[in-house]
C-alpha cells in the first residue's frame, strides 16, 4: 500500500503508510526538507479536508489514508486567541492549517484547506476518507469491466 504526498513546488513523495502515524510524519518530515523545524505537519486530502492525523499518533496511519491516495502536505500552526486581558491564559488556540503545496489548485482543482465538522467522530472521518477512495475504485473498476465488455 502507498499513498502519494504533494508539497512544496509540485514535488510529490511516495510514502507506505502501514506504520504508526508518529512515524509516518517523522519520516515525511524528514524527506520533504522539514526535519530541522519544530512545523506540525499534518496531511489534508485532495478536496483539501485535514485529516488531523497528528490526533492519532499512535493509530496505524493506514487506517486514516486510503491505497493509491493522493494527499496535501499541511502546516498546522496554532495561534493564540486575541485577549484584551493578560491574566486570561485558559482561551482556547486558533488553529490554521496552511498547504505546503504552491498552487494547489492547479494539482487539485478547487482545493481548500478546510477541516471537518467537530460532531463527526473519528471513525466517520476515516470512514470518509475510505468511501471517497471505494469510490473512484469503483469507476475505475466499472471503466475497466465496460472496456472488456466492449471487446
Amino acid at each position: 500500500m502507498f499513498v502519494t504526498i504533494y508539497y512544496g513546488d509540485q514535488k510529490s513523495l511516495l510514502v507506505n503508510p502501514s506504520c504508526s502515524v508518529v512515524n509516518l510524519l517523522n519520516s515525511i518530515k524528514e524527506r520533504c526538507g522539514y526535519g530541522d523545524s519544530d512545523r506540525v505537519l499534518d496531511l489534508s486530502d485532495e478536496t483539501g479536508l485535514v485529516l488531523d492525523l497528528s490526533s492519532h499518533k499512535n493509530d496505524y496511519a493506514s487506517k486514516y489514508l486510503a491505497s493509491k491516495g493522493f494527499y496535501v502536505l499541511v502546516e498546522k500552526r496554532t495561534m493564540p486567541s486575541p485577549s484584551n486581558d493578560p491574566n486570561e491564559s485558559g482561551l482556547p488556540q486558533e488553529v490554521q492549517y496552511v498547504p505546503l503545496l504552491l498552487r494547489p489548485n492547479e494539482t487539485f482543482q478547487g482545493y481548500k484547506a478546510r477541516v471537518a465538522e467537530r460532531n463527526m467522530g473519528r471513525d466517520e472521518t476515516s470512514q470518509t476518507s475510505r468511501n471517497t477512495a471505494s469510490r473512484g475504485k469503483r469507476v475505475r473498476l466499472r471503466a475497466r469491466k465496460s472496456i472488456v465488455e466492449a471487446s
